[in-house]
């Protein structure tokens, strides 16, 4: 395979595919949901729910001007997810990074784990599928994994807290 004069850098930088956010989001959700029945369907698809709950709502935050621009546009002829219609997988990771946070999680703590559960593998599947490129989007991954981490360490601790029996 004969790669560009650039280097081997240039040339995966290159293979990114640019996809926007709802096809990326039915593939991934479709995948998670089969097989699945019962609570755990139940679960994921409030996640799925939650998500783009989210990408409409803290669209403003992350986007910059032209993309504000571009999804203004978009809202005029259909305001309902506008975001994922419009925007892309670089997008998506920075909105991940505050999905994983509060507000947006539950406080259900299984459902909790489901959701960030979830948004560690959907990361996992942009940068493995190539939808994104890790140098362009390496500190909202950080944030990503700082706060799953935190929140796997949060919930050991309280899961290693001993019950009260009442007296």
């Amino acid at each position: 395979m004969d790669r560009p004069v650039g280097g081997t850098r240039d040339y995966w930088r290159m293979q990114i595919q640019r996809s926007t956010i709802d096809p990326i989001l039915r593939q991934f959700f479709d995948h998670e949901l089969a097989g699945k029945a019962g609570l755990s369907r139940s679960r994921i698809e409030v996640v799925e729910r939650r998500l783009r709950e989210c990408l409409e709502a803290e669209a403003e935050r992350i986007l910059v001007t032209g993309d504000l621009e571009i999804l203004a546009a978009e809202r005029q002829f259909m305001q309902d997810g506008a975001v994922a219609r419009t925007m892309h997988a670089d997008d998506l990771v920075f909105m991940l990074s505050l999905f994983v946070c509060d507000p947006w999680l539950p406080d259900d703590p299984v459902q909790r784990a489901t959701q960030l559960r979830l948004a560690e593998y959907l990361t996992g599947h942009l940068l493995e599928a190539r939808l994104v490129d890790r140098e362009q989007v390496v500190c909202p991954l950080i944030d990503i994994r700082v706060a799953i981490d935190t929140e796997k360490v949060l919930r050991r601790a309280r899961a290693a807290v001993p019950k009260r029996k009442p007296q």
